[in-house]
């Protein structure tokens, strides 16, 4: 039962995460990502971010125009 129930959320749970002032926040396991991979997991932010209920309300709120030049701003960082 264990194995069913319960083995996703052991993996799903190596990471934490949280959203303060400062933006949303993750700490996980692993290496350190490359420039690259950082650059691939902030194309993927982005993605995420133009499939949400807040690319909509930029869009609204800002136009277009300033929306595409807002979402450029939602960045994969490491923290130190």
């Amino acid at each position: 039962m264990y194995k069913k129930c319960c083995m996703e959320k052991d993996r799903i749970s190596n990471s934490l995460s949280w959203q303060d002032s400062d933006g949303i926040h993750v700490v996980g396991r692993g290496d350190k990502p490359s420039g690259d991979k950082l650059l691939e997991m902030t194309k993927k932010y982005q993605e995420q971010i133009r499939l949400s209920p807040l690319w909509d309300e930029m869009v609204e709120k800002y136009g277009q125009e300033k929306a595409e030049e807002l979402l450029t701003q939602f960045e994969v960082k490491l923290g130190e």
